[in-house]
């Protein structure tokens, strides 16, 4: 269904894109106001913020975040849909969106995608004094004590619960789900020795990795981190792992598809700019990013729906 939508849109493979026209020429222009449904100074608050400082060198336009938070994110798929529908405002898509699309929360089709911009790679970590140093000996206790070890994430219901749960039924190595509001409190609970293993991406827990205060087990990603050599992917273990945190924007369905390969075009040139790359290489994002337009990205999101609604029937949730 929703490729078919896509397509009617003009973005399926294949489909030449219309040259830019005259309605694209002027665009963008002023204030574009960018939703997201996290809290702000969260990191797609940063990552709009930082994305939009060359977007704005380059277009004279400026992004700014909307944040409409709770409600798993559908206040601000809302929020978004209710404005007009001409491109002046963007949307912040991500995994949320497409778990909300395959749980009938909201219509995937109502956005047309313009670039994925970041993507991100999680990890499984203990504490040092941890009675699991190594991936292989957690697995092998959980296969033999399934639930037995509790698994800190971000969220109850969002992206982190969802590779948790991939996670659990490709292994076999099931950890129990312990839910934080702020991937803080989660850390500061496997370092309390409240929970036993910690799911956080590997930016906002750097600092603790580089000061030894947590051991990396497991890199879910395609290939190992440089800055982690000796982490395994899941999928060396035998495990097709590999979901990872990935930042996006679309502007709605109705809009010209030239503007949003306009948008794109200056989203190409703002990812090279050195005050962006600056701030990807502190949040530890320019190892998987790649930037990727129209077609790709919707080609991406088909194949995203596809994953997690597979995961969320495997959970019970479909």
């Amino acid at each position: 269904m929703l490729k078919r939508t896509l397509m009617a849109l003009g973005l399926a493979a294949g489909t030449a894109l219309a040259p830019i026209s005259a309605t694209a020429e002027d665009y963008p222009s002023g204030s574009m106001e960018v939703v997201h449904q996290f809290g702000p100074g969260g990191g797609t608050d940063r990552f709009i913020r930082a994305i939009g400082e060359p977007f704005k060198s380059i277009s004279g336009a400026s992004l700014v975040p909307i944040s409409v938070s709770g409600g798993a994110g559908i206040p601000a798929s809302v929020n978004f849909e209710q404005r007009p529908g001409d491109g002046s405002s963007l949307m912040a898509i991500g995994p949320e969106q497409v778990i909300n699309h395959a749980l009938g929360r909201i219509d995937l089709s109502k956005y047309q995608p313009v670039a994925r911009i970041q993507y991100d790679q999680g990890l499984f970590y203990v504490a040092p004094d941890s009675e699991y140093q190594n991936i292989e000996d957690l697995i092998a206790h959980l296969k033999d004590n399934p639930g037995d070890l509790k698994l800190g994430v971000t969220g109850a219901a969002g992206f982190d619960a969802m590779l948790a749960g991939l996670w659990n039924t490709a292994t076999g190595a099931e950890l129990t789900l312990i839910p934080f509001e702020k991937s803080s409190e989660a850390m500061a609970a496997v370092l309390g020795g409240h929970i036993d293993v910690l799911y956080e991406e590997y930016g906002p827990v750097r600092g603790a990795l580089e000061s030894n205060e947590l051991v990396p087990l497991v890199v879910f990603s395609e290939e190992r981190l440089p800055v982690l050599p000796d982490v395994p992917t899941a999928e060396e273990l035998g495990y097709d792992v590999t979901l990872g945190r990935w930042r996006g924007v679309a502007i709605a369905s109705e809009a010209a598809p030239e503007k949003a390969e306009k948008l794109y075009s200056i989203f190409e040139e703002a990812v090279d700019a050195d005050s962006y790359k600056k701030i990807e290489e502190q949040s530890g994002l320019q190892y998987r990013s790649e930037l990727i337009g129209p077609k790709a990205f919707q080609e991406f999101l088909e194949n995203e729906v596809q994953v997690y609604t597979e995961v969320l029937k495997s959970l019970g949730q479909i």
